[in-house]
């Protein structure tokens, strides 16, 4: 058979055949959730035994990246700073940097509970703030600790230790992170006057 014949009965046999399209690769879709506990703690793997390496708060945005059993990773993979077998960033709880912990190869992402998220951000608790509640509207732990902080806020004021303008200025009280198992919270005052209220007992230093 003459090749030019053969050559072209080959190409329609080609374009015969039904087409296998190949769509290109997609990136990962990642849902935006909200946070409805007080805190929710960030863990090195989807389990309660796994180092806690931070946390989310209430109203705070999480972005979900999968969902494992309950659990969902709300951070890219990433350095644990292992030092001597153990994670620098773990805060409580298990530190290893081992496979059961989530670190593998020295990286890991964060994983919250599902349980306590969702797809409508919670109402606002200070949306109708009004006279001093409008100075801590912004203040971390608002909903837990609003009388303490109203009554160390108007405290301080009437005392001329501080100004209305400097909890606007601030936002507030600040957990502070210095004194992380104790519910101390800060604020500024005349500039860099730093201000701790322990919210348990009421104290002001």
């Amino acid at each position: 058979m003459n090749r030019n014949i053969v050559f072209i009965l080959s190409v329609l046999v080609i374009l015969s055949l039904p087409l296998t399209v190949v769509k290109p690769a997609t990136a990962q879709t990642i849902k935006k959730k909200w946070v409805t506990s007080d805190k929710l703690n960030r863990r090195t793997c989807p389990s309660t035994s796994c180092g806690v390496v931070g946390r989310l708060f209430f109203r705070e945005a999480a972005h979900v990246h999968e969902v494992k059993g309950g659990w969902a990773r709300v951070s890219k993979y990433y350095n644990a700073s292992c030092t001597s077998g153990r994670s620098e960033l773990v805060d409580s709880g298990d530190s290893k940097c081992a496979p059961k912990n989530g670190i593998v190869d020295g990286k890991f992402a964060e994983w919250v509970s599902v349980l306590y998220l969702s797809s409508s951000r919670p109402e606002d608790p200070a949306k109708d703030a009004s006279g001093d509640e409008l100075l801590i509207a912004q203040s971390d732990d608002y909903r837990i600790y609003k009388k303490a902080f109203l009554k160390a806020t108007r405290s301080l004021i009437e005392q001329d230790r501080c100004t209305k303008k400097d909890f606007i200025d601030n936002g507030g009280w600040v957990k502070s992170y210095t004194h992380r198992t104790k519910p101390i919270y800060f604020t500024y005052c005349n500039g860099y006057n730093k201000v701790y209220l322990n919210t348990k007992t009421g104290k002001i230093n």
